[in-house]
């Protein structure tokens, strides 16, 4: 299950990429169009949008197909967030912590660059390809599957250094500003040097 789990991680974390790649190629839902007629038929009831609606309806035809997939992948999100009971516990104890520093930073201007490379891939078939090489360098690496829409959901992202001495990500809602008596009892592992805390952001 870890290992589904992982995977499912890198589909989320990569699938904000895909939004850019969408929007910046104007690729949309062609089912959509039909059920945007209908909401725009309800909506031409109203008078004063009838104007609105003439000029915009292509402009904002495109905008609903990104906004479903923006809901999609919020949902993607969502569901992980869920499926982490499935993994197997472990556990931080007390005073056994000897540095932990943010890694929200650190991870955003390398999670940027993926939005550089889905606005270059000139095609649906090459950003597939492309995403496919990063998603497998991902799985086999010590990556650690940032999402940044775990940032909705109140997750914080930290390194931590052990006392012996080995460095892992732990994804929490809790602040932590001291290793003093910090201490992590409901951790769930998804690599061995990446772990979530499923405490509700007790201190």
């Amino acid at each position: 299950m870890a290992y589904i789990f992982r995977l499912f991680l890198i589909v989320n974390s990569l699938s904000l990429s895909f939004l850019i790649f969408a929007i910046h190629k104007h690729i949309t839902l062609d089912w959509i169009q039909p059920i945007f007629y209908y909401i725009c038929s309800l909506v031409l009831k109203i008078d004063f949008l009838i104007p609105f609606i003439d000029k915009y309806f292509y402009s904002l035809l495109n905008i609903a197909s990104y906004l479903f997939y923006l809901i999609f992948i919020v949902t993607l999100s969502t569901a992980s967030v869920y499926f982490i009971n499935m993994l197997s516990d472990d556990e931080i104890e007390k005073d056994t912590l000897t540095n932990i520093e943010p890694a929200n930073d650190t991870f955003l201007p390398s999670y940027l660059a993926y939005f550089f490379v889905a606005l270059s891939v000139p095609d649906i078939e090459i950003f597939f390809v492309v995403f496919g090489i990063i998603a497998i360098f991902i799985y086999y690496s010590r990556i650690s599957y940032f999402n940044p829409i775990f940032f909705i959901f109140g997750y914080k992202f930290f390194y931590v250094i052990n006392s012996n001495n080995v460095k892992v990500l732990l994804i929490t809602k809790k602040e932590i500003k001291t290793t003093r008596s910090a201490r992590f009892n409901n951790l769930k592992r998804i690599t061995n040097y990446t772990f979530i805390d499923l405490d509700k952001g007790q201190k």
